[in-house]
């Protein structure tokens, strides 16, 4: 809630022109705040500076009668009905926006009529405030002079109106199996407290089977708290997937890299692969080469988008040189270079 008399620009701090329809306004602050607000900024003091003016703004500009009030005196107070009123009316003011002068109300004394206002003059220290506002009191009386000032019911106190609460955005690390199976997740999220400090909220919410990396879940309502009984904003949680050292994930496809001893690739085996599922079989062809790439169908994740979609398991062979150990070992593999006297690089000089 803004209560100082020092003038500010409510429509810059917001990016918004004097003639902003209240969407526009809504707009604006929105994104604002998603760019600055302390969750997003853990331990920015800048930022939570700059969160708490912009706030401060958008409760101004957001209620018709603050921003009736602001645009002519060009500052908001609670207290603009009867204290403020009476500092301006006496030249204790600052002259700050349109309708004041530099020692009070324009038209009252001290003040600065502009060309074709009318002169009006009150004695402030000899004023009934019993009888004005038929017999309300002073504050009433208060409320009359300052309805003919910025119109009827710009003074009265009216309950301000309603503000959505803010949407709260989160990054959060999936442990790998909980994103391919499904699971539930607890987290603690931080969000302003009633005395302006922040709190700690404990959140829990189930992730779907198949859930991706960057993928963006929304809880609705369990953002920001609206103001006087407005809807909250609601949390969204963009998900990133831990790594694992044997899987690597890539949409609902699961990658793996396959070592494989250069016989078998020579002579081509069936081998066990581990899968998110278990082990599998797979053939190796004859004659396979190292980087090469084998599918294994429907062996990846199962899609949380796509009911009854299955990935594939990607293969990658890597093919080990295994070490000579004994003398045999040499022998034999000796014997494989007479039998096989090729040179693989004989294709690369004839393109030299």
């Amino acid at each position: 809630m803004a209560t100082t008399t020092e003038k500010k620009d409510y429509y810059g701090t917001l990016g918004v022109k004097k003639s902003a329809s209240a969407e526009e306004i809504r707009k604006a602050f929105r994104k604002l705040a998603r760019k600055y607000h302390p969750d997003v900024n853990p331990g920015n003091k800048m930022a939570e500076e700059k969160f708490k003016v912009l706030s401060e703004a958008n409760d101004v500009l957001s209620d018709p009668k603050k921003r009736k009030i602001y645009d002519q005196v060009g500052f908001y107070s609670d207290n603009i009905d009867a204290a403020t009123a009476e500092a301006y009316a006496r030249g204790g003011g600052s002259g700050a926006g349109s309708g004041f002068g530099a020692g009070g109300f324009a038209g009252y004394p001290g003040g600065n009529a502009r060309p074709g206002q009318r002169e009006v003059h009150f004695d402030f220290d000899n004023f009934d405030y019993g009888q004005a506002g038929g017999g309300a009191g002073r504050s009433g009386g208060f409320r009359d002079i300052l309805s003919s000032i910025f119109g009827a019911g710009a003074a009265a106190q009216a309950e301000p109106a309603a503000m959505g609460g803010t949407d709260l955005e989160y990054q959060v690390s999936i442990p790998f199996w909980e994103a391919i199976r499904g699971g539930s997740i607890r987290l603690n999220i931080q969000r302003p407290g009633p005395n302006g400090q922040m709190i700690s909220e404990p959140v829990e919410f189930r992730i779907k089977a198949g859930t991706r990396d960057g993928q963006r879940i929304r809880l609705a309502g369990k953002g920001n708290p609206g103001m006087r009984g407005a809807a909250a904003g609601d949390l969204y949680l963009v998900v990133h997937l831990a790594s694992h050292p044997v899987f690597r994930r890539e949409g609902d496809d699961i990658h793996i890299t396959l070592p494989i001893m250069p016989w078998e690739a020579a002579l081509g085996a069936k081998v066990e692969v581990p899968t998110i599922d278990g082990r599998a079989q797979l053939r190796i062809p004859q004659g396979t080469e190292s980087g090469q790439k084998l599918r294994m169908r429907e062996k990846g994740v199962k899609s949380a988008t796509r009911e009854g979609t299955v990935g594939d398991q990607i293969v990658e062979i890597k093919i080990m040189v295994p070490k000579v150990q004994d003398v045999r070992a040499k022998e034999l593999w000796q014997q494989l270079q007479k039998l096989q006297p090729e040179d693989p690089r004989a294709e690369l000089w004839s393109k030299v």
